[in-house]
């Protein structure tokens, strides 16, 4: 094993200790057994806080190795990435402020909390209780899979894909029945730093080694002339469905919908997404300038092993310049705390779920009753993660293949969200249940229907995209139709 292998292991323990260590701490700061504490740090996140904490939640283990990794596959042309991450800021404003009024007078816990409250529907609720869990669990097992390619790239594979997943499996399970909202959300501030500032760092250094950016692009067309290449319309047309499917998407996540509900006030939650919307653009160019950087040091990489690329070019960073070796492990420790803290959050929001949408609900329970379940959310999260840990050890897919069949699902949510807080349930002009779940089934459908078919994008747009503007189409037409004949 490296120096760097053996400092990371030593390190990574240690950091496991201050996570159990701020576990601890944030279950002695639960002020009482609830959901609303534990699921929602007894929504009095601060500014500083929930900013980093929405950004942990959005930039993730998968994105410090899918998005290089795609960059790997794609080229120059996948630098449009950074616009993806302010599209999801834009997507938080379609809905945010009308959502985040709605949970202080409904004390929503889950995101189905509200399509319970704003719609009435037991088929809706179970509908959209099940597409978060699917979600979720795509989302977790990417970040297990991130963890396994992080030991294994960065050691060389002393330490094996394997090992790293059930370490790691165990280490967050452990620490998310300890901690709850609270524990995840101050552990995103330490990993915050760490992220930036060992990025930056590493950019600065690397580009001794690589050169200017005008070397790294005659570096690659050396290599691959074909990554530097000027993007074709079917290209354009794949960025424009990437930026709807993320744009859409990544807002509707169930753990950044918590950290909404969680804000401590409509005033501070404005002033996070304000942030959030600068501080992806230095991560993301980063972390793509990175894949850039590995074409023209590790050409011919293929499959699962181009999401290795972020790891392989820190490792030869640290063998090419011994100043490195500090910023390299600072930035090795935020991926590993980034990934952490991020299935962390997955496993919290799948627990919550199990608990709410489908214990409680099934029983009528109201939120003081429920909270009588929380007893079952350990062995939930126990057998989810042991479920995950069989799939993580034979993957059969990349990263960022995860990433798109998870926004192809979970963008079919969007006009639940997106149209059910445009008026109140009482207004005439109010989406109904019918009109959502009728959208919903129909995009929903054709999305799956198109990506078992094998036609994952169609002329560049994917499965989920063409399934969304059916589901907006038939949820606008199905009201509209409705309204005429009310009239």
């Amino acid at each position: 094993m490296t120096d760097l292998g053996r400092d990371l292991v030593l390190a990574a323990g240690g950091y496991v200790a201050l996570l159990l260590l701020v576990g601890a701490l944030a279950r002695r700061a639960l002020r009482e057994r609830t959901l609303s504490d534990f699921y929602l740090a007894g929504r009095r996140l601060g500014l500083m806080v929930l900013l980093l904490t929405l950004f942990a939640t959005q930039y993730s283990g998968n994105s410090l190795s899918g998005f290089p990794g795609q960059t790997y596959r794609q080229g120059l042309a996948y630098f449009m990435s950074v616009t993806f991450m302010v599209a999801i800021v834009a997507g938080y404003t379609l809905f945010v402020p009308s959502l985040f009024a709605r949970s202080r007078r409904g004390s929503f816990v889950t995101p189905t909390d509200f399509l319970a409250r704003r719609f009435g529907s037991p088929l809706l609720n179970y509908l959209s209780a099940t597409i978060f869990v699917v979600t979720l669990f795509n989302y977790l097992l990417a970040q297990l899979m991130a963890m396994g390619h992080a030991f294994a790239g960065l050691t060389n594979g002393a330490v094996p894909f394997a090992t790293a997943v059930l370490v790691g499996a165990v280490v967050i399970l452990v620490y998310e029945l300890l901690g709850g909202m609270r524990a995840v959300a101050w552990t995103d501030v330490l990993q915050g730093g760490l992220l930036f500032s060992g990025l930056l760092l590493v950019v600065v250094l690397l580009s001794f080694e690589v050169g200017s950016p005008a070397d790294v692009i005659a570096s690659v067309e050396a290599v691959a002339p074909e990554k530097v290449a000027s993007p074709d319309l079917s290209m354009c047309l794949v960025w424009a469905s990437n930026f709807l499917l993320l744009g859409l998407g990544a807002p509707l996540y169930p753990q950044a919908i918590q950290r909404i509900y969680a804000a401590r006030s409509m005033v501070t939650l404005r002033r996070a997404l304000s942030g959030m919307a600068f501080l992806p653009l230095i991560a993301i160019t980063t972390v793509v300038w990175i894949g850039l950087a590995g074409i023209a040091l590790f050409p011919g990489l293929e499959g699962a092993e181009t999401d290795q690329i972020t790891f392989r070019v820190l490792a030869y960073l640290v063998e090419a310049q011994p100043l490195a070796y500090l910023p390299v492990l600072a930035v090795m420790m935020a991926v590993v705390a980034a990934i952490m803290s991020t299935a962390d959050s997955c496993l919290l929001s799948l627990s919550s779920i199990f608990t709410k949408d489908f214990l409680a609900r099934a029983r009528g329970l109201d939120n003081a009753e429920a909270e009588r379940l929380l007893r079952w959310g350990p062995w939930f999260s126990i057998a989810v993660m042991a479920l995950l840990v069989g799939v993580a050890l034979a993957p059969r897919i990349t990263l960022w293949g995860l990433l798109v069949i998870k926004f192809e699902i979970l963008i079919q949510m969007s006009p639940a969200f997106v149209l059910g807080t445009l008026h109140e349930a009482d207004d005439r002009r109010a989406y109904s249940a019918r009109d959502i779940l009728l959208g919903l089934t129909l995009g929903l459908g054709l999305a799956v229907t198109l990506y078992a078919l094998g036609l994952r994008n169609v002329g560049g747009i994917h499965a989920g995209v063409l399934g969304v503007v059916v589901n907006y189409l038939t949820a606008v037409g199905s009201r509209t139709l409705r309204l005429q004949r009310a009239a």
